[in-house]
């Protein structure tokens, strides 16, 4: 638990998810944000890095957690033209300091994202160790999705935008439309 810098390495689309809450069944596009920890002192026993992330509504909202949060790693809130015009995987390889965190359930200790923030002035963070990764159920890349864990791309096949990505006809790659180009 504490503070660390961080960048953000993986902005993955989810689709519309499926959560009961309060005996209520609730339907929301989600997002999962993984930033990885950069400091070199706060490494998992095999010396990879801690990986982090935190699932959202993919929502910008002024009440949304990932509107509040964002404005809370800009130091300032969105205007009107920021939010027409903001791309989450604009933010890929950012960094800030991340707040950790943890919460027991019963033996189990889990750590938790718990803010964002803007590194301080004069503190660095250094390069991600870990790919940095977008997938975007709008403009797949199956070549990204294929590198998420089974579990993650189970939760996202769950989702209709999935099947309707996995129906779009793949780009062409015919030649047949060449024929004009060619000065003769």
């Amino acid at each position: 638990a504490g503070p660390y810098p961080a960048r953000l390495v993986r902005v993955i689309d989810l689709g519309t998810q499926t959560a009961e809450y309060q005996g209520e069944t609730k339907h929301a596009h989600k997002v999962l944000l993984s930033w990885e920890i950069v400091d070199p002192e706060t490494r998992l026993d095999d010396g990879s890095p801690y990986l982090i992330s935190k699932r959202y509504t993919a929502s910008l909202h002024e009440k949304a957690q990932l509107r509040r949060d964002l404005a809370a790693w800009r130091g300032q809130d969105f205007t009107a033209d920021e939010l027409r015009q903001f791309d989450l995987a604009k933010l890929l390889g950012r960094p800030l300091l991340l707040g950790v965190a943890h919460s027991t359930k019963g033996d189990r200790t889990f750590a938790n994202v718990s803010s964002l923030a803007r590194l301080p002035k004069g503190m660095t963070a250094a390069e991600p160790t870990e790919p940095i990764l977008h997938f975007d159920l709008q403009a797949p890349n199956w070549h990204v999705f294929d590198q998420l864990g089974e579990k993650l791309k189970a939760q996202i096949a769950s989702s209709p935008e999935y099947a309707d990505a996995r129906k779009a006809p793949p780009p062409s790659t015919s030649f047949d439309d060449m024929d004009d180009d060619i000065p003769l």
